[in-house]
């Protein structure tokens, strides 16, 4: 596991962008993620893209969890976030693209065929970032290490957590969500995971510093993994 911090947000997007393109060619499986802390991340790889240093034609993507009972086109989806944030301004197929269906009228069909695409899938490099709790993708504490794609509840500190991206209201943000399990995550051949604010200060020292491998933790599995870059600012940095 490689720790790497950065004065700023931006330091550290520039920095996981290189190590990123350092682990792909333009026909790898992307696993992706959603939230505050890819942005800067997918921001440098539009302008890589534009600069014409870098095509995703051929590359394909598979999105960590999307939140149950909003529409595709609702403005805090997961699938608007990842148009708005990548796939408008990069040249990937869609057909490429591959986020849970988790407004479907049958939901456990459609997590079974999510499922399948991904263990029909070799991510070469899968995106994260934590929770202030430790989750990562939605896989909130306690959730077994074995556990596949389902659907989970969403605690409250998460539900609080995301409130910011729904005019702070809580009451408007969804009670549950479907994720890549942690089993999923694991397959991927590299990890980089992304955290910054000192929000995520505990989530970050329990992973580099704790001796506890934790389903209480989740991302405390990572150290199981053989290539994991974290990469944090100075704010989210415990030392």
């Amino acid at each position: 596991m490689k720790y790497l911090v950065f004065n700023s947000k931006q330091e550290a997007s520039k920095e996981a962008y290189k190590i990123l393109r350092s682990l792909i060619d333009e026909n790898s499986t992307l696993g992706l993620a959603t939230g505050g802390s890819p942005t800067g991340l997918y921001a440098e790889m539009i302008a890589d893209h534009k600069a014409g240093n870098f095509s995703y034609k051929n590359v394909k993507s598979y999105n960590l969890d999307e939140y149950v009972g909003i529409s595709y086109d609702h403005p805090e989806s997961y699938h608007k976030f990842m148009e708005t944030n990548l796939f408008d301004h990069i040249d990937i197929e869609k057909e490429n693209t591959h986020v849970p269906d988790a407004s479907a009228e049958d939901l456990e069909s459609a997590l079974k065929s999510y499922q399948e695409a991904l263990n029909n899938a070799n991510i070469d490099v899968q995106l994260l970032g934590v929770g202030s709790n430790g989750h990562i993708g939605f896989n909130e504490p306690g959730t077994s290490f074995d556990t596949g794609v389902h659907i989970v509840d969403l605690k409250q500190e998460t539900i609080e957590a995301n409130s910011r991206f729904f005019n702070n209201d809580i009451n408007l943000v969804p009670k549950q969500a479907v994720t890549m399990g942690i089993k999923d995550i694991m397959k991927a051949k590299h990890i980089i995971l992304l955290a910054f604010g000192n929000a995520k200060q505990q989530a970050i020292k329990s992973l580099i510093e704790g001796d506890e491998i934790t389903e209480n933790i989740p991302c405390t599995v990572l150290k199981n993994h053989p290539s994991v870059y974290v990469i944090v600012d100075k704010e989210a940095d415990f030392k």
